[in-house]
């Protein structure tokens, strides 16, 4: 089963409870104290007055602490109702607007925004291209467009590796990868790129962590116990580390 699958994210993204579980191990575990949410908003410098979009805004956990500037107005969207509808809840503060839409089919016109954001998401688009060529046309020309992503080397790569199974990750769009596709799309491609690792002292939370993961399904058949033995079995002084391996590419769009 692919997490590119429309039905799979559809499922998978329903209500953003399997989401927030993954954040919340996050929170808890990543040894970079400075929240992922914060580092990636501080690379976005909102001015006055800018129209910003995000697509696959998921819970809108990004924007909570955010304070957008002065006639800065913010669309948030996304392709599950109960997703958005946790994001409005979640952001009231923000005055946001707020959009159900597929990222290959934008509502609106061309050159609308000053901002737009794909965090975390494009490795779920069945087409990136066409989806790239979406949010590019609703990006103003001298616009900045920003995606966050992970890498080919992270902790579903290194727990497939522990337990000497196929890695069958979605590397569709990484940051090994991203590039060559935004290129086609945009200018000045860069990547900030973030220093962490996730230290495991609770390994019923990695279990219940993994477990969430809709690209998991190959743990499927194996029991806790086993997973738990594996796990054990690499501890370090009662700490399980895991690399993590995340990143924003930043884009102009003018080219």
């Amino acid at each position: 089963m692919s997490i590119a699958d429309q039905q799979v994210v559809k499922n998978q993204y329903t209500t953003s409870s399997r989401l927030e579980k993954r954040i919340s191990i996050h929170e808890q575990y990543s040894r970079n104290k400075q929240p992922y949410d914060e580092w990636i908003v501080s690379h976005y410098h909102l001015q006055p007055g800018e129209q910003v979009l995000e697509v696959g805004c998921g819970t809108g956990h990004t924007w909570r602490s955010v304070a957008a500037p002065d006639g800065c107005r913010i669309t948030l969207s996304d392709l599950s109702p109960g997703m958005l509808e946790t994001a409005r809840q979640e952001t009231t503060h923000l005055g946001a607007d707020y959009a159900v839409c597929d990222v290959t089919a934008l509502p609106w016109p061309a050159a609308a925004f000053d901002v737009v954001i794909a965090n975390m998401m494009l490795y779920h688009v069945p087409d990136i291209d066409r989806a790239l060529a979406e949010l590019r046309r609703v990006l103003k020309p001298q616009g900045r467009f920003f995606a966050a992503t992970f890498g080919e080397h992270g902790v579903t790569e290194a727990v497939l590796s522990m337990l000497q199974l196929p890695c069958n990750a979605n590397h569709r769009f990484t940051l090994q990868n991203g590039a060559e596709r935004l290129e086609k799309h945009f200018a000045h491609v860069r990547i900030a790129q973030r220093s962490d690792a996730l230290d495991m002292t609770n390994l019923d939370d990695l279990i219940a962590y993994l477990r969430s993961m809709a690209g998991m399904t190959i743990l499927s058949d194996i029991p806790d116990e086993q997973l738990l033995r594996v796990f054990s079995a690499h501890m370090k002084e009662g700490v399980l580390s895991l690399p993590k391996e995340y990143g924003l590419f930043i884009c102009d769009g003018m080219r």
